[in-house]
């Protein structure tokens, strides 16, 4: 596998949602520059930023470059418990540009509730129903794209269609425009592992902080989420496989006056039914991807 197209694969099995990222801008492009990539991750939990959204899950992808213009297919069919009393289907559609290290794309999110895949209508859902789509904006910029010794990742999602509201003190729903920042750094370790830290942040209240007001003051950023995730990749022509484990501290709310009792809690509720919302979580993975440039 060339290493464009190993940077591709690497971007795909490093995030959820259609998690393509940027490749190395200093590669020779091949007659047109097309790059197709197909594979799929199996993970043990459905993490993201912050929350345990589900058990086994199988997550598949397709991604379509051209010369950095990318359109991106991501599912993810899984159990809601270990039970598997319930699925929960996902899709997501993301288009956007990557290049030079910085990348801008659009990413429509939708779980299968029973409403049109691109319903009409506001930010918010009628009383008796809830939105199944939302759509998010999201900018990031790859130092480890421009400076490979330097893997410094820095992301923002913003969330712009769907239902992503809260009842203001006048009685009306006012759109939260929920936000996303993530700052990431990779560390190679012997044997070829890689150490990967990110850090979630909510700027202000929003979905991240369940629509209540961050740390007391909606004009303060909150720390959401910290994740380690160690990684080990093999690599044959155009196949790569990737094994993988993370473990998730969800901090929103933690400050040094119950600093000691929140993280006593996280341990004794490791266990927990109530996944979603533990402070601390885990799961393992395995990815298989193959890729081909024309």
């Amino acid at each position: 596998m060339n290493k464009k197209l190993l940077v591709l694969a690497l971007a795909l099995i490093g995030a959820g949602a259609c998690p393509f990222e940027a490749q190395a801008s200093n590669n020779t492009k091949k007659d047109i520059g097309l790059i197709l990539e197909v594979g799929a991750d199996m993970v043990s939990s459905y993490l993201w930023r912050g929350y345990n959204i589900g058990g086994l899950s199988i997550q598949p992808s397709v991604t379509l470059d051209w010369n950095g213009l990318y359109i991106c297919g991501w599912g993810s069919i899984g159990a809601d418990n270990w039970t598997f009393e319930d699925m929960s289907p996902e899709m997501d559609i993301t288009i956007g540009y990557d290049n030079y290290g910085v990348q801008i794309d659009l990413t429509h999110l939708y779980y299968f509730g029973g409403d049109p895949f691109f319903p009409r209508g506001g930010f918010k859902p009628e009383p008796e129903e809830e939105s199944s789509s939302t759509m998010e904006a999201h900018i990031g910029f790859h130092l480890g794209d421009i400076i490979e010794a330097v893997p410094l990742s820095i992301d923002w999602h913003t969330t712009v269609f769907g239902a992503d509201y809260y009842i203001n003190e006048a009685g009306e729903a006012e759109r939260a425009w929920s936000t996303y920042i993530q700052v990431g750094y990779d560390l190679n370790l012997p044997l070829d592992f890689v150490l990967g830290a990110k850090v979630g942040i909510t700027p202000w209240k929003g979905l991240y902080s369940n629509y209540n007001e961050v740390w007391k003051n909606a004009k303060t950023v909150a720390i959401n989420n910290v994740n380690l995730r160690l990684e080990r990749t093999f690599e044959w022509e155009n196949l790569y496989l990737g094994v993988w484990g993370e473990c998730m501290l969800n901090c929103y709310g933690i400050d040094k006056n119950n600093l000691k009792t929140e993280l006593t809690n996280a341990i004794n509720d490791f266990e927990s039914d109530n996944n979603s919302y533990q402070r601390l979580n885990w799961c393992v993975g395995v990815s298989l991807y193959f890729g081909n440039e024309w």
